[in-house]
């Protein structure tokens, strides 16, 4: 007995039988740390150095999501901040990383790129939209603008997203060498076009459709490209016609 009782204490600590560990649950303030880390946040999202201006990717073909996310990673400027094809979470998405930039395509699943445009600029004016589309007819690239649009990429021009960005970043307006012929074209023919204000009088869907009429899309294949029913593109023609006074 005597020689149990002059063991070394560090020795009786150790021994399983008289002292086993005991668990050890985390405290109230790690459990905390833990979960903010999964939703806020850094204050450097570029990781060192001076912060980078937030992209938030707003197109409905991944290809060209991933191309455009792909360029932005390249960037010393830059950061993508979120990306989607859906209109719906485009706005969730603006409203919880306020980006400094968005690139936009103008058709957009659950709604329209020229109304997103007007949303952005209500929920934050500092922030900048450049479009990024197929479309270069010179209606839609005015209708753009006239949304608050700040620069316009043809597709074909995504190799000049980065510099289109430094332009409207520092507040001017950026048009892709492929888009400004059109455009000088246009408001040179200006006086001449027939249905001008007619066309102006179109909503942003009105003028959505109107485009793809013109590329040769059918009632069903509007319908499909826009997720909504035969019907309603039948009922958007009849009040297109009577704007353009197509009778």
């Amino acid at each position: 007995m005597q020689q149990r009782k002059n063991r070394p204490r560090a020795a009786r600590a150790l021994d399983p039988q008289r002292n086993p560990r005991k668990k050890r649950w985390p405290d109230k303030k790690s459990v905390y740390r833990s979960k903010k880390s999964l939703t806020e946040e850094p204050d450097d999202v570029s990781g060192k150095g001076p912060t980078k201006a937030k992209v938030l990717v707003v197109h409905r073909t991944g290809f060209v999501r991933f191309g455009v996310l792909s360029l932005i990673a390249k960037s010393m400027q830059f950061v993508a901040c979120g990306e989607t094809d859906e209109a719906p979470l485009a706005r969730e998405l603006f409203v919880r990383h306020k980006p400094k930039l968005v690139l936009l395509g103008l058709t957009l699943r659950g709604g329209d790129g020229f109304q997103l445009i007007k949303d952005f600029c209500k929920l934050e004016p500092a922030a900048a939209t450049l479009v990024l589309s197929e479309r270069t007819d010179p209606l839609s690239v005015r209708r753009a603008f006239r949304s608050g649009a700040r620069g316009y990429l043809a597709i074909d021009g995504a190799a000049e997203m980065v510099r289109a960005f430094d332009e409207i970043s520092a507040g001017r307006v950026y048009v892709s060498a492929s888009v400004l012929p059109l455009i000088l074209s246009n408001f040179a023919a200006g006086s001449k076009r027939s249905h001008s204000s007619g066309v102006d009088s179109l909503s942003d869907r009105e003028l959505e459709i109107f485009s793809f009429i013109g590329r040769g899309f059918s009632v069903s294949e509007l319908a499909s490209e826009l997720h909504v029913s035969v019907k309603t593109i039948e009922t958007h023609q009849m009040r297109m016609k009577e704007k353009l006074a197509l009778h």
